[in-house]
């Protein structure tokens, strides 16, 4: 954590260079040769060069920056997301002739590996903050239906249920395994085979060791399912279900049911409900979130939520927290590199309700995989 903390004011300093550099104009050279259309080519394969696109027609936010600082920092990065993302991907396709919401982890066809650093920082001092990675990596002669699974960031059956309250994570995609947060310090290694996929649907059948505090291993298994399908033509469902058993937490079984309303190609509702079966306690968990979203551009989305959570342990079905907020979520660098600000207010049971708690979010993720192999 002390390391994070140290070396996170040097990428808050890079982004706030680069947005300050970004507002400056490109001037064009008159010695430029190049035709309008091979200009436009050679703004798109090396982005970091000054660029006359105005904001929304930019594919990043970074593109066309002219600042030395940042363009240096981003050639680096850049030639180690062609080294990392090629070798997290040959070594599934050498292996077999081998890498931001769980749900599109799991949809990512071949091998992947997420990194993020996130930190909250809590209004009464409190800060958040864990640098997670997950990975999972196509395994030799399987036909990519074998994958090992590596992450720090895999939900212990605890996380689930406390999922959108104020953790060091985003509520918009602390859906996903990717974005939990691992307050023990755990570690998961373990296999995932591809049941069946279809157009519409999709399983797994998870099992390996959770590590908690590294040293405590807890044996897992899991059997995921995704079902999606169009209701009408401007209104989506789909349903997730994940049946689980943990040496530590016990048999369970955590649900989740999203209704999209596309208003347009900018605008989305959505309505989502998320449920927890816990057997060994006999008890449900349940959340309910509203979230609004707005695509500003290709590199800029925001997220409005607002969401209640409950549970029927003593005295009963009751209240346990709310929340609102917005996430802002910004594409920094190509389609592998995002920068997230997420303002909010949680309100829980401890406190009777009475007492706010804001925090705000501030994440850099990175995201390692073959783009080419994706389903269009």
């Amino acid at each position: 954590m002390q390391t994070t903390l140290k070396t996170l004011p040097w990428i808050m300093a890079a982004l706030f260079y680069a947005s300050s550099s970004f507002s400056e104009t490109a001037q064009a050279s008159a010695a430029q040769s190049e035709t309008p259309s091979d200009a436009t080519t050679t703004s798109k394969e090396h982005p970091s060069e000054p660029s006359n696109s105005s904001d929304n027609e930019k594919d990043y936010f970074l593109e066309g920056s002219k600042g030395p600082l940042i363009n240096s920092t981003l050639n680096y990065l850049e030639t180690m997301h062609d080294w990392l993302g090629t070798y997290v991907d040959d070594f599934g396709e050498k292996a077999d002739d081998f890498f931001g919401t769980e749900e599109s982890f799991d949809r990512t066809r071949g091998s992947r590996l997420d990194i993020m650093f996130p930190i909250r920082f809590h209004a009464d001092g409190a800060i958040d903050t864990q640098v997670k990675f997950r990975a999972k990596i196509a395994l030799p002669r399987t036909n990519k239906r074998w994958h090992l699974m590596v992450s720090s960031a895999e939900d212990t059956l605890q996380e689930l249920a406390n999922e959108d309250q104020g953790t060091s994570t985003s509520a918009v995609n602390n859906n996903t395994s990717a974005t939990s947060t691992n307050q023990d310090g755990s570690t998961a290694v373990g296999f995932r085979f591809l049941l069946e996929t279809k157009n519409f649907t999709e399983s797994y059948f998870d099992f390996g060791l959770n590590f908690r505090n590294i040293i405590e291993p807890d044996p897992y298994v899991r059997v995921k399912g995704t079902y999606k399908w169009q209701l009408s033509k401007k209104w989506y469902s789909r349903m997730y279900q994940n049946l689980f058993w943990e040496n530590f937490d016990g048999v369970g079984l955590h649900s989740r049911q999203t209704f999209d309303y596309q208003v347009n190609n900018r605008y989305l509702w959505r309505s989502e409900t998320n449920g927890t079966w816990w057997d060994k306690d006999q008890y449900y968990d349940l959340s309910h979130n509203f979230l609004f979203f707005d695509q500003v551009n290709v590199h800029r989305g925001l997220a409005y939520h607002l969401g209640w959570n409950w549970n029927t342990q003593a005295p009963g079905f009751h209240l346990t927290a709310y929340h609102t907020g917005v996430n802002w979520r910004e594409r920094v660098y190509k389609k592998w590199l995002y920068f997230e600000i997420e303002p909010r207010i949680d309100f829980r049971e401890d406190t009777h309700f009475q007492k706010a708690d804001p925090s705000i979010l501030f994440m850099l993720e990175a995201q390692f995989y073959d783009d080419h192999k994706q389903k269009r």
